[in-house]
């Protein structure tokens, strides 16, 4: 049983936790992301949890996993702690996904990144 699922009051403590949550993260992670050649878009209910969309946005956007990694950064100095599943999920038209777990509420973190084009991607 999910009780996020079940429960009136976890489910609204866990929506008031995404809300405050993505108001505490998203605009270090679009700033950051800016850096490395992306835009961040959130997507989905954020009802369970927060769905985040990087789209590679400049000629000079570098490697995905360097995204991760620096967004997981970011929210674990916001969080006090996160790390990254070590499953990357192949979602349709290319895009990869990862999920960043921090030290809070329910409130997993889902960041799917959409692909290179082929001739821009870094060797």
């Amino acid at each position: 049983m999910d009780v996020r699922k079940d429960s009136p009051g976890i489910r609204s403590a866990n929506a008031a936790y995404i809300e405050k949550l993505l108001e505490l993260i998203l605009p270090p992670l679009r700033l950051a992301a800016r850096g490395e050649g992306y835009a961040i878009a959130v997507h989905g209910s954020l009802a369970r949890d927060i769905d985040l969309v990087a789209i590679p946005r400049t000629e000079t956007a570098r490697a995905p996993d360097l995204l991760i990694e620096t967004m997981r950064g970011i929210i674990a100095g916001i969080t006090g702690s996160c790390h990254k599943s070590s499953e990357v999920t192949e979602k349709p038209h290319g895009r990869k996904a990862w999920m960043l777990i921090h030290g809070g509420f329910h409130a997993e973190i889902d960041i799917s990144v959409m692909p290179l084009r082929p001739d821009m991607e870094k060797k």
